[in-house]
């Protein structure tokens, strides 16, 4: 966790966080994930902000937090309560953890400043393997290089147009893009339409661009956020790291109620959906106050001793 950590808040924040955006993103590309994402309504504008808030929310709590820890559990078993309502297969489960795997190391490959090290990608990689096997995600592979195999393939049986997707996309899009002044948004747009893959591309339904445009804007991105910051930049000390979510916890609000809900103390992080503070058990678009189990059946804990015995050294 240490390792992760340290790569995804203090060696690559900005990058970190748009590649696992990006991640999420090609997931809408594959229709049996777009359609029950569409059903929901969870990607109308009175709901899409609060579902992206959502996600971030669970996700940097399970970076943040070892997933046996009973912080990293609550949001686990939160996250396994949300997907119970929904027939999601395990194909499309698997694919979803490999983006989560793979795209963070892409990233960082085509705009970053550096590659990342052998170390940096297999602790990513046990990290959300853990996390996928708690989910109750079977045939997870065993190794990096199986993952990214397994990843291409399940994109090129499966990624292909439906008006889903295009629906889910296109509400992703408008939010993530809601941040640049509106006279900007157009070419901020077809910018982002440069970092997606052809595959991608046409299972959206959006224009193929022209390759000189492409190879320019992404050359452009890779010598702002790559050359300059590796040349230009000094190495960042630990207090500059972007965790937007406070560690502190009141000891006896946990010890209060661990198994039931947990309280979280701000720091900066105040996301628009929650101005007055969260509880995981309130996060996501399911009845509130429920937490699911901390596994996705009757699934081992392969990891916890060795935590418990390691957990000082992290």
């Amino acid at each position: 966790m240490a390792v992760c950590r340290m790569t995804y808040f203090v060696e690559f924040p900005l990058l970190s966080k748009k590649a696992l955006e990006f991640a999420l993103f090609k997931t809408f590309a594959i229709p049996t994930i777009s359609k029950v994402l569409a059903a929901t309504r969870q990607f109308s504008p009175p709901n899409v902000t609060k579902r992206y808030d959502d996600t971030h929310i669970i996700v940097e709590e399970l970076l943040l937090s070892h997933v046996d820890s009973p912080r990293g559990s609550l949001a686990l078993r939160r996250l396994n309560f949300i997907h119970s309502h929904y027939n999601i297969s395990n194909g499309d489960y698997l694919y979803t953890l490999s983006t989560f795997i793979l795209e963070p190391k892409r990233f960082a490959s085509r705009f970053g400043y550096r590659n990342w090290t052998k170390k940096e990608t297999t602790a990513n990689f046990v990290m959300w393997r853990s996390i996928g096997i708690r989910m109750g995600i079977k045939d997870i592979p065993e190794t990096v290089e199986e993952m990214e195999r397994f990843s291409l393939q399940y994109e090129a049986d499966n990624m292909v147009y439906a008006h889903s997707n295009r629906r889910v996309g296109d509400a992703t899009l408008d939010l993530l893009l809601s941040i640049v002044p509106a006279c900007l948004r157009g070419t901020a747009r077809f910018i982002v339409y440069c970092v997606l893959e052809e595959r991608l591309i046409d299972a959206m339904g959006y224009p193929r661009l022209p390759c000189w445009f492409i190879s320019m804007m992404t050359g452009i991105l890779h010598l702002c956020l790559g050359t300059f910051v590796g040349w230009f930049l000094p190495p960042r000390p630990l207090t500059w790291s972007t965790e937007r979510i406070s560690m502190e916890v009141e000891d006896k609000e946990e010890e209060k109620e661990r198994e039931k809900v947990h309280k979280l103390r701000y720091s900066e992080y105040k996301p628009e959906s929650y101005p007055n503070g969260y509880r995981m058990d309130g996060v996501g678009y399911a009845p509130i106050g429920q937490l699911g189990t901390a596994f996705g059946g009757d699934i081992p804990c392969p990891f916890l001793s060795s935590f418990s015995n390691n957990k000082k050294e992290d």
